[in-house]
């Protein structure tokens, strides 16, 4: 009786076939286009072979954490005028296409197979994705529909790579890695705002900027300086996103992320008794602080609300383990960190809550959010099964009129909820099935985190993501969108199968 192929000998055959194959066709391609004298397209062919290789080169368990390194480092290019693709998308693609042959490739293993829990998510994913496609067939927009599930791929095939080769230790290194990035992203967003709004422009405008920022999104918000991190003279901390929104989502998830890092590790137990746990546990509560002050100062309303998720999952935890003496000091000391954040922060705090009241009783000149929606769920009886269209809710929304420039122009709205948006854009099929979708992670995450602390910070940072999108519809948005991806690969890997 012959002996079982090992998983890993044919990961490694496939990957140096499939690298040999990459650089030969980019070799051609390249003379084809220099021949052409096409410096462009040279570039672009480079980026696209560099980003495939690595997900072929890499080992196996190293994908994750290139993923997460990715997340704020996404390399944008060009491909064509107007057409921008990213470097981390290239990877994530190759890296599934990678699994996916090996997958397959020893499917006929037992040892290879995993349990039906750890595709639970795929299905509802599938079904979402073709009634995505049934409402693109009557958008009025159909290549923004389009557009929009193609949006939703990148996050799938990030799940399925995590999901399939982070096992062990390398999956305990997740978390931590995350937490790097994101005091990386809080440091960067503190240092930003030492700069005028004018000189932000200026750096937007040239140098590594084109490579973490989309540049076509940068140059459309550069002409009427649009962006939302700009506050009167005075600039909020936005890392490497282009929206401080999905910025402040997305430190909102890190820090429900870093608690569980704080909590779980055995430097909380014993960091007077020895000098590592010591540094360990001062840099999670630094990595923390830093995280948090940069949140706060970014005065977005929808971070506020991710963080609020993040925290009642937590409130869940220890809320069953803590005793009612317990929960009434830690109550205590969140009321007055509360407080002493209130203080610090209280004038723009104020000047924030004012413009948001202003914007819903309709004495501003921007939309409410509730007339939005309203808007919106009006629309809907016309399409309710398929609904309009991915990226089709704006058109359905009245336009604002202000006066800028000595002129009017008209401000197109988005739909400001995540939710409300794919209701009406993909109706009540692609609705109950992104519902089934989300249903089918919590509950995997809700099971790992009774047995662990550590997922239970997996689970406060997917919260911390979903509520933050109650009030924008950023849950696909480069950045974002990877980290959900990642994230949701974390809570269906199965630590039991060996590592291959």
């Amino acid at each position: 009786m012959s002996a079982p192929v090992s998983t890993h000998a044919i990961d490694d055959a496939t990957r140096e076939r499939v690298v040999v194959l990459v650089c030969a066709c980019a070799a051609m391609a390249w003379g084809v286009v220099a021949a052409a004298a096409s410096g462009g397209l040279v570039i672009a062919l480079f980026i696209i072979a560099l980003f495939g290789a690595l997900a072929f080169i890499l080992p196996r368990a190293w994908l994750g954490v290139a993923l997460v390194v990715l997340i704020p480092l996404q390399f944008y290019f060009p491909l064509t005028e107007s057409f921008y693709l990213r470097g981390a998308l290239v990877f994530v693609a190759a890296a599934a296409l990678r699994v996916l042959v090996t997958r397959l490739a020893v499917s006929r293993q037992p040892s290879a197979i995993s349990g039906g829990r750890s595709f639970a998510w795929a299905i509802p994913a599938a079904l979402f994705v073709i009634a995505a496609t049934l409402a693109a067939f009557g958008a009025a927009n159909r290549y923004a529909a389009l557009k929009g599930i193609y949006d939703w791929l990148p996050i799938f095939a990030a799940a399925f790579v995590v999901g399939e080769t982070t096992r062990g230790q390398w999956r305990a290194r997740l978390p931590i890695v995350l937490v790097i990035v994101g005091v990386a992203e809080a440091m960067l967003g503190w240092v930003q705002t030492w700069f005028t709004p004018d000189q932000i422009a200026e750096l937007l405008q040239g140098g590594a900027s084109q490579w973490l920022y989309q540049p076509n999104l940068v140059r459309e918000r550069l002409t009427d300086f649009s962006f939302n991190w700009v506050l009167g003279n005075r600039v909020l901390p936005f890392g490497t996103f282009i929206n401080g929104i999905d910025y402040a989502i997305f430190l909102a998830a890190i820090a429900g992320l870093g608690i569980a890092l704080l909590t779980a590790d055995r430097s909380t137990e014993y960091a007077i008794r020895n000098t590592l746990h010591v540094s360990r546990f001062a840099f999670y509560v630094l990595a923390l602080a830093l995280i948090g002050l940069a949140l706060l100062q970014t005065l977005k309303g929808s971070g506020l609300i991710a963080l609020a998720g993040a925290g009642a999952v937590w409130v869940w935890v220890y809320g069953a383990r803590l005793r009612a003496v317990q929960v009434s000091l830690v109550a205590m000391i969140g009321l007055g960190a509360l407080l002493l954040l209130g203080a610090i922060f209280f004038e723009p705090l104020v000047q924030r809550g004012a413009f948001l009241l202003q914007r819903e009783t309709g004495e501003s000149y921007e939309t409410g959010r509730l007339e939005i929606w309203g808007q919106l769920f009006a629309a809907l009886p016309q399409r309710p099964l398929f609904g309009f269209g991915l990226n089709n809710a704006g058109q359905l929304i009245a336009p604002t009129q202000s006066l800028r420039g000595g002129a009017f122009i008209a401000n197109t709205n988005s739909p400001e909820s995540a939710y409300v948006a794919t209701l009406v854009e993909t109706g009540i099929v692609g609705f109950a099935f992104l519902a089934w979708f989300i249903g089918a992670i919590l509950a995997r995450a809700f099971r790992r985190a009774r047995d662990s602390t550590r997922e239970v910070g997996v689970l406060a940072a997917i919260v911390a993501l979903w509520c933050g999108n109650l009030t924008v519809s950023a849950l696909t948005t480069d950045q974002n969108g990877l980290l959900l991806g990642v994230l949701i690969g974390m809570v269906f890997a199965n630590d039991a199968r060996a590592q291959e």
